[in-house]
């Protein structure tokens, strides 16, 4: 069953994009708007409209290539890959990575109680890593450890505890390439 907080926070998230369609799809309006000009008897004010709609489209012969080249940037990241850890008693710990543009990647550790619906982040990690670097193990329902790898100079947030629950976070220091020691 969905949980309403996920769902609002998934939509949050969405907000941004939702606004920039819109708008975007207003301006297209208008500007369409300006260049039909339906209905003008006057000849002056008709020409003055299609004039000001080929003004307000030259933004849109600047902006629409940078705009597509922005989009096929984004749209290059991998999925955010996820996995999830279970105390035994039924608390989930979920990790979530995110594989960002030149090593901007995101790493999110989220804690979820079995009286809650709700996810609270308790780490987090900005800076090149990988799926599998960080690593949760359950000591039981009341200690949560962490251990990741990272850079010294990568921002890095850790929750000492989360209501019940301790959480230990330990570094291992920067990740290993494949093939170098």
């Amino acid at each position: 069953m969905p949980c309403w907080p996920d769902i609002l926070e998934q939509a949050k998230r969405e907000l941004p994009r939702i606004a920039f369609f819109t708008s975007a799809i207003g301006y297209l309006s208008i500007v369409a708007l300006l260049l039909w000009a339906p209905k003008l008897h006057r000849r002056w004010v008709r020409i003055a409209s299609r004039i000001l709609g080929v003004l307000a489209g030259i933004p849109l012969v600047v902006l629409a290539p940078a705009l597509f080249f922005g989009i096929l940037l984004a749209s290059g990241n991998p999925p955010t890959v996820s996995r999830s850890v279970y105390s035994p008693g039924g608390q989930e710990a979920r990790v979530s990575y995110n594989g960002g543009f030149l090593g901007r990647d995101y790493t999110e550790v989220a804690v979820r109680s079995t009286s809650s619906c709700r996810h609270k982040t308790v780490f987090w990690h900005h800076g090149p890593s990988d799926p599998e670097d960080v690593q949760i193990d359950w000591v039981d329902n009341k200690h949560l450890h962490l251990s990741y790898h990272a850079r010294p100079d990568d921002p890095v947030h850790c929750e000492p505890s989360l209501g019940e629950v301790m959480i230990v976070c330990t570094p291992l220091g920067k990740p290993t390439v494949a093939g170098q020691k």
